[in-house]
């Protein structure tokens, strides 16, 4: 991940961009928990719109992979196909963890 890169592609500075990252991870974890809480209760409505949520903030940031993944999930619970997220809701997970692993090392 280049935040250097991603800073510029926004015309931000990179402490701004990293703020705006930790934001994101905070939020985005919260985001992230009503998705699992949602799903194991089968609230698609709940699921599509935590999933949207984090879709919008990854895409505005530049974090594109995690947007997508964001996007199948709000769209397979739009579709009422919740079996078929486990994977993706894993994935969404590992992401996150990524991201907070490179932001702290």
């Amino acid at each position: 991940m280049n935040l250097t890169q991603l800073a510029e592609n926004l015309g931000l500075e990179i402490d701004e961009y990293k703020e705006l990252i930790e934001l994101f991870i905070d939020t985005g974890s919260t985001d992230f928990l009503k998705i699992q809480d949602a799903l194991a209760k089968s609230d698609a409505e709940q699921i599509m719109r935590s999933a949207h949520t984090i879709k919008g903030a990854a895409g505005n940031l530049g974090l594109l992979d995690v947007s997508e993944v964001a996007k199948a999930i709000e769209e397979s619970a739009g579709a009422n196909q919740l079996e078929a997220l486990t994977q993706a809701v894993h994935t969404l997970k590992t992401q996150f963890d990524a991201i907070d692993t490179f932001m702290h090392g």
